[in-house]
């Protein structure tokens, strides 16, 4: 049996996106005179993609089974106005308060998924009246108020792990990835399929300690105290909403720059942790369980998978559960975030987590896309952000380029499926 040094269409298109990724984080860099890749920029950067991630993994199924969801941006404000009220209003307890809302997001995103999978809705139109609906929903109940939001909620959104909890996450992640190409290599040989030289699956691990390593000594480097500003990325927001009149929104930068150089012992962004841990989670389920299988099947041909038996019906419905599910994940995050809950948060973030999943590779004909294309997407979108920030280009510039951006990897995949 003969070693696979080969790469298939998925693995260069993986490459060519970090490779994207790479070149523009370079360009930014020697543009903002290397204040892009300093360290408090990348953690702030990589906390800012963290909630686009989060929607892109939950968007990535639903467009790999050939519908689309437009309503994730309002779902955002809605159960992070609805966590908030649950926790700061009625009193629950955080564990409570967090378990209903994500439990209310499952079950919304199954009702969009019911009313476009049996009642035969399409799923544009049943998205695009989520987005109104759920949008003026929680503008009804919080009748224009911003609810503020104590430390232990904030946690999730701007909290970090300390630095041996992450030195610890990290030596596990780094071991974790070397068993599985070593047992993945095994049980390939032991079928007689293809699998990579010793050498690749070396290289393969020497490169994922690498960037893990990088990162985490960015994530430590916060701990020195500097003399140099830190750069920050902090959510935007209209300037007529009620969270841009917030003490806490508009002394965003004052207060990364506190805790950036005061030597608190911090390492991990929490809403890093929670985006990985989710795309582990959602990876191992649509590559290897049936119902990943499954999505895939009807994404990529739904006749076929009817006559194979796959009900089309139900799943369709449980993959927008799951997006609903990660948009009151997103929704938890972007307002801990924030500090805040207000009616319009979340706005345009649909756009976002769309464009992150097809700059990422996913097609927008179904049947094609991945968990880490969607996240390196995500990471691309926002260094666009907040490189385009730093230079201080005109929002209606940055509109102008992301969406160029958008459009040209849309042509890309059109490209290449016409090429196959």
């Amino acid at each position: 049996m003969k070693n696979n040094l080969s790469f298939n269409s998925t693995n260069i298109r993986a490459l060519v996106m970090v490779f994207a990724l790479l070149a523009i984080c370079i360009f930014f860099h020697i543009a903002t005179d290397g204040i892009f890749l300093s360290a408090a920029n990348i953690t702030n950067l990589v906390r800012q993609s963290s909630i686009v991630g989060i929607l892109a993994i939950g968007m990535l199924l639903v467009i790999v089974s050939g519908n689309i969801d437009l309503s994730v941006g309002s779902l955002v404000g809605f159960f992070g106005g609805i966590a908030s009220i649950f926790f700061m209003k009625i009193g629950m307890s955080l564990p409570v308060a967090i378990s209903i809302t994500l439990l209310f997001g499952f079950v919304v995103g199954c009702l969009q998924g019911a009313l476009t999978a049996y009642l035969r809705i399409p799923a544009f139109i049943v998205t695009l009246g989520g987005l109104l609906i759920f949008r003026g929903s929680i503008m009804a109940i919080m009748q224009g108020e911003t609810i503020s939001v104590n430390n232990e909620f904030q946690i999730f959104g701007s909290g970090f792990l300390s630095t041996k909890i992450s030195i610890s996450i990290a030596a596990l992640a780094i071991i974790f990835y070397s068993f599985h190409l070593f047992y993945q290599r095994k049980i390939k040989n032991k079928f007689g399929l293809k699998f990579s030289a010793v050498p690749v699956v070396i290289l393969k691990i020497i490169s994922f300690s690498a960037f893990v390593c990088f990162f985490l000594w960015v994530f430590t480097a916060n701990n020195v105290v500097s003399e140099i500003m830190p750069i920050t990325t902090p959510i935007r927001v209209p300037a007529e909403s009620p969270l841009a009149q917030l003490h806490e929104y508009q002394n965003a930068n004052h207060t990364v720059t506190l805790s950036a150089t005061t030597g608190i012992d911090k390492a991990i962004p929490v809403p890093v942790i929670v985006m990985l841990a989710l795309a582990l989670i959602v990876g191992f389920i649509s590559t290897r369980t049936t119902f990943g299988r499954r999505v895939f099947a009807i994404g990529g041909n739904a006749e076929a998978a009817y006559l194979s038996g796959i009900n089309i019906k139900f799943n369709t419905m449980l993959v927008f559960g799951l997006c609903g599910l990660l948009s009151a994940v997103a929704g938890i995050v972007y307002t801990a975030r924030l500090g805040s809950a207000a009616p319009d948060a979340g706005a345009g973030y649909e756009l976002y987590a769309i464009a992150a999943c097809v700059i990422g590779g996913t097609s927008l004909m179904g049947g094609r896309g991945t968990i880490f294309g969607a996240i390196i997407g995500a990471l691309i979108m926002a260094s666009l952000d907040s490189g385009m920030s730093i230079l201080n280009i005109e929002p209606f510039y940055q509109n102008i380029i992301k969406g160029a951006v958008l459009i040209l990897a849309v042509y890309i995949d059109v490209a290449s499926k016409k090429k196959n």
